[in-house]
Formats: structure tokens, sequence, C-alpha cells
């Protein structure tokens, strides 16, 4: 038997839903940020975009060019970025039901 590989969403129209959202540390307008270690890494993947939280531009730059894990970086902010993306895309998944149907 063969470990099932994490579903790795791929949705405009929830990155488009995150976009403008407030930054998760300030609340100024935020871009979405894809949390590296929310899934195992693949080659050439980046994680799913159910793994998403807004950032502004000044600390999304701060996360990259910060110069430390990005784990460090959200525990120096005290910010659980999993709890925000998991409650988010689950209450917009909620919403949306009609883009994640079976459609075989």
């Amino acid at each position: 038997m063969t470990a099932k590989k994490p579903l790795r969403y791929r949705s405009i129209r929830y990155l488009a839903h995150v976009r403008g959202k407030p930054c998760v540390h300030c609340g100024q307008p935020g871009e979405p940020h894809h949390i590296t270690f929310a899934q195992p890494k693949a080659r050439g993947m980046k994680v799913g975009d159910q793994w998403v939280v807004p950032l502004c531009r000044d600390h999304h730059d701060q996360l990259h060019r910060g110069g430390f894990p990005e784990r460090t970086f959200w525990a120096l902010l005290g910010i659980d970025p999993m709890k925000w993306a998991f409650d988010s895309f689950q209450r917009w998944k909620k919403q949306n039901e009609e883009e994640f149907e079976d459609n075989g």
C-alpha cells in the first residue's frame, strides 16, 4: 500500500479571495503567501493554494529576505499561519463547493 499524496489544490479564485485581505500581522492589504512548511516538499511544486495567508508587501519581503527559517518568522510574530490558512480555506470551500465537485 502506498502513502496517499497530499492534495495540492490550485485555485485562482481562492488566491483572488485572499489577495487584498488584511495582512495577518499588520492589517495592511495583503497578497497570498504559500506557507512553505505546510506540506512535504515535492520536486518543483509549491504547497497547495489551501495553505496561503495574506501578507502585506513589507512582511512578505521580510519573510523571504529575513535570513531565518519561515517557522522562526511566524514564531517571532506569535502567529499560527496554519490555523489561519486552514480555517479560511474551509470557510471558502464550503461557500464554493461547486469548484470541488467531482465531475467524473
